[in-house]
């Protein structure tokens, strides 16, 4: 059983972007001090991908979401709205979504960016559903798009952040339903979201910014002390996203009656391996109803979702009538999930 509110948006358009140059773990042998089996053993991670010199986060979006509207057999005109999820956007202001509106050719139609890192694609979802419910959209655009190999410390001080991330984006187009009350209804079911604030110095970027008793946006000093890269408490974030990530989906099977045996896809945030693996075991969940493209893709923030959905249905796992729970965890701390029937 799942909640008796009919859902008032489905998925039906998925779109997905990611450069063409290839980082191998070998290649990061070659420029820090780590090994294949090092990262493989920690991570999962085989290998990333890198974003040109030519290209920008609003860059790698716009592909995605060609391919996302092409998928739904529609155009950019066709959009009511767009929610943008990212935390490496091309400019510190304007956002992100303007720019990604303007190269897709849209009308003047709110394009509106959150920040919720690693939990980003999920809040997204959650908030386009909100506003199906509550404006005249029929179309809405949900996008995920992160460029982090750019702002990563490839040093041994950095080692431990720079072995994980990779660049991409991925996208889904909303329709929002006019009519309800099917007997199993597809679309967006139920949404989990969550901060703890406490936790923000485990995992950020501290440089540039407006912060309290510093003079300037960002400074040399910022540069040379590698305050632009991200720093993470690996120990505390893995501690808290296994906690946080368990209890997404455990909170949305209990509230909506189900156990795992109901789920047919469990899709996780694409972090670290060894995370999924744990929340596989804790939970009970069957290899085959986990998705995972941290091998080939890294983590990718904003885009791992995505990615997941685009990757899973190309396998064979995603199909009509799928139900599926998505779960993460990330910078904030923030965290989220989306019960979603395909």
């Amino acid at each position: 059983m799942v909640s008796s509110a009919s859902p008032s948006s489905e998925i039906v358009g998925l779109g997905s972007y990611v450069p063409q140059k290839v980082m191998t773990n070998q290649e990061l042998e070659s420029i820090m001090d780590t090994t294949d089996e090092w990262i493989r053993t920690r991570t999962g991670i085989s290998e990333r991908r890198v974003a040109d010199v030519t290209e920008g986060t609003s860059d790698l979006a716009v592909a995605a979401c060609r391919d996302a509207l092409q998928d739904a057999g529609l155009r950019a005109k066709d959009l009511d709205l767009m929610i943008v999820a990212t935390c490496t956007p091309d400019y510190f202001m304007p956002g992100l979504g303007v720019l990604i509106q303007n190269k897709l050719g849209c009308r003047p139609i709110p394009a509106i960016d959150l920040r919720g890192q690693c939990s980003g694609f999920a809040w997204a979802l959650s908030t386009a559903d909100a506003y199906s419910k509550m404006a005249d959209y029929q179309y809405i655009l949900v996008v995920g798009s992160d460029l982090q190999t750019r702002i990563l410390d490839y040093s041994l001080d950095g080692r431990n952040s720079a072995v994980l991330f990779g660049d991409g984006a991925g996208a889904c187009v909303l329709k929002v339903k006019k009519t309800l009350g099917e007997s199993q209804p597809s679309g967006l079911l139920d949404h989990i979201l969550g901060s703890d604030g406490s936790g923000f110095s485990h995992l950020m970027v501290p440089r540039p910014g407006c912060q309290a008793n510093n003079s300037s946006f960002i400074s040399h000093n910022d540069i040379d002390s590698k305050k632009t890269a991200p720093y993470m408490d690996g120990r505390q974030v893995f501690k808290y996203a296994s906690y946080y990530m368990e209890k997404t989906v455990t909170e949305l099977m209990a509230r909506n009656k189900l156990s795992i045996d109901d789920i047919d896809l469990i899709i996780p945030h694409q972090a670290n391996l060894r995370l999924s693996k744990i929340l596989k075991t804790k939970l009970g969940i069957p290899p085959e109803k986990m998705v995972s493209v941290i091998e080939k893709f890294g983590n990718t923030t904003s885009a791992s979702l995505p990615l997941c959905f685009v990757e899973a249905r190309q396998s064979g796992k995603l199909k009509k009538g799928s139900l599926i729970i998505t779960t993460t965890f990330g910078s904030g701390f923030t965290w989220g999930g989306n019960l979603i029937r395909w």
